[in-house]
């Protein structure tokens, strides 16, 4: 008797739908799509040098290969700013606390090193279809140009209003005092894609007249005014773009009954099924309904989510409910990243947290009512899991072909651009080696090349050397050039280097190393580890 049922079951499923098919997403109307808007926001979107010390792109926390999230996850203390407890969570790296020049600072959580979200990088994959951005909804349907104040899309700008966030974000890709002004005049003087390699045909082609940005803007806009404005409006034309509509799950529902397998025909049953009810926050085709709803997932008061935002206190604790397209993709879920103490990183763990099986618990302050009165029977798991992983990924996204294709990002390479040579500094006062900070890469004409440096001796004068070779351990070669630098109280500074504009130097591999006078030091002289670099 399973069998006849469960194929029954696959039969009912098999019925395609009027209503299956993902439709394209609204545009509004001062935003209209062109060819040429769609490429300058793809060359924005994968450009590093939009933030302001070359390291983050939009792109760098929004793989399409990760479900559109980021497949790098870190550690956030969570509100009590204590690692390794119940309140943390796995969110995305961005740059390191800068202050408003530029320079290296500490950071009560994360010193010296980059700074990580407190939540889970969204996928912007289907974000096209959201009347509100992010996991709170703050980037509003009514997008507001942050250089003027006036409002640029009345209704429908949701896209545009989150692409204006993260690009002055001191914690995502900007330092302190970062604003928009600073911003288009960086990416006035930069060469476009100066940081990215193997780039797909349609930024090839563009890229070979070798255009500046301003060129790209007159090409897109009519002028070669570049503003914050323009920015978002190419970013969200490119993500409108974007459409994940070909999963075996759309082919199914168009009526090939074989592009999904018995099991996973079964599972998309139990997903609409009474108990599991799915579909009700996950509405078909876009897998969203778009609510904010509170799961149980962790306390509200670790996080109020959708209640800062509206101020309303019957939102503390909810968040966005996402698209399950491509979600199998992600390497966490949820707006914290997961389960600390039961890391959600496949969806069957996903799964077993509604159905509250392998101690998965849910918390119910304020828990919206649909959760609990979810009932998934352990039968029902694997179909769940097979149709979720399977069913619901558009294979060109797993795999980045067009329209989901992409350059390489020089973060996903810095090993061989920039690297710190263990073992080769010298210690100071209480047999303490300063610690080099190396995170940007340097490129021809660049002016956001940065070196930092810590535990040095408060108030010291350092000195960054740059040459040509490190033999021996200690920096020397043909080319010695000293940079002194006044270490703040805490011993700390930040050297900026203006890279010369001269294109020999591209491909040319040089070392720093940061020298501390140093009383405590033998020789009256400290030393952190080399740096090697090379020039692009």
């Amino acid at each position: 008797m399973i069998l006849p049922f469960r194929y029954a079951l696959a039969l009912l499923a098999a019925a395609p739908s009027a209503l299956a098919q993902l439709p394209p997403p609204p545009v509004p109307p001062e935003n209209p799509i062109t060819e040429e808007k769609r490429i300058l926001g793809k060359l924005l979107f994968w450009e590093e040098q939009l933030s302001s010390d070359d390291t983050i792109a939009c792109a760098t926390c929004h793989i399409p290969q990760a479900g559109g999230s980021d497949p790098r996850t870190a550690r956030h203390p969570g509100p009590d700013s204590i690692f390794f407890n119940d309140d943390d969570k796995l969110g995305s790296p961005g740059v390191a606390d800068m202050d408003g020049v530029g320079d290296y600072e500490p950071n009560a959580d994360f010193g010296f090193g980059t700074q990580v979200t407190a939540r889970a990088s969204q996928s912007f994959l289907m974000g096209a279809y959201a009347p509100d951005g992010f996991w709170d909804g703050r980037a509003t349907s009514e997008f507001i140009d942050p250089q003027t104040g006036l409002v640029s899309i009345p209704v429908g700008g949701s896209l545009e209003s989150q692409a204006v966030g993260p690009p002055l974000s001191d914690v995502e890709m900007a330092h302190s005092g970062h604003d928009w002004n600073m911003l288009t005049a960086k990416l006035a003087r930069v060469t476009p894609m100066a940081l990215a390699s193997n780039l797909p045909p349609d930024m090839a082609t563009i890229m070979s007249g070798n255009p500046s940005y301003g060129d790209l803007f007159q090409s897109a806009f009519g002028d070669a005014a570049i503003t914050a404005e323009r920015i978002a409006y190419a970013i969200a034309t490119y993500e409108r773009t974007l459409i994940p509509d070909q999963t075996p799950w759309d082919l199914f529902m168009a009526g090939n009954q074989n592009a999904l397998t018995s099991d996973q025909q079964m599972g998309w049953m139990m997903f609409q099924g009474a108990g599991p009810n799915c579909v009700a926050c996950h509405v078909p085709p876009e897998f969203t309904d778009h609510s904010f709803r509170t799961i149980g997932l962790r306390p509200p008061s670790e996080d109020m989510g959708r209640a800062d935002v509206t101020g309303n206190n019957g939102d503390r604790g909810s968040f966005k409910v996402p698209s399950l397209r491509n979600a199998a993709l992600k390497p966490t879920h949820f707006h914290n990243g997961g389960l600390l103490d039961s890391p959600v990183n496949n969806m069957r763990d996903v799964v077993e947290f509604y159905a509250r099986t392998d101690g998965h618990k849910q918390f119910k302050d304020n828990q919206d009512p649909i959760i609990p009165a979810i009932f998934i029977p352990p039968m029902a798991i694997n179909f769940l899991q097979d149709f979720l992983e399977n069913g619901l990924t558009d294979p060109r996204v797993a795999n980045e072909t067009f329209p989901f294709d992409r350059p390489t990002l020089a973060s996903e390479v810095r090993k061989g651009h920039l690297e710190v040579i263990a073992g080769t500094g010298t210690p100071g006062s209480g047999g303490v080696i300063p610690q080099v900070i190396a995170l940007t890469p340097a490129t021809v004409g660049s002016q956001s090349f940065l070196l930092g440096l810590h535990d040095a001796p408060s108030g010291a004068q350092a000195f960054v050397q740059i040459s040509s070779s490190v033999p021996g351990g200690s920096a020397q070669g043909l080319r010695r050039v000293w940079f002194p630098v006044g270490l703040q109280s805490g011993g700390y500074g930040t050297w900026h280097w203006d890279v010369p504009g001269d294109p020999n130097l591209a491909g040319v591999t040089l070392f720093a190393q940061w020298h501390v006078l140093d009383h405590g030091a033998q020789g009256h002289r400290s030393r952190s580890d080399v740096v090697r670099f090379k020039v692009l």
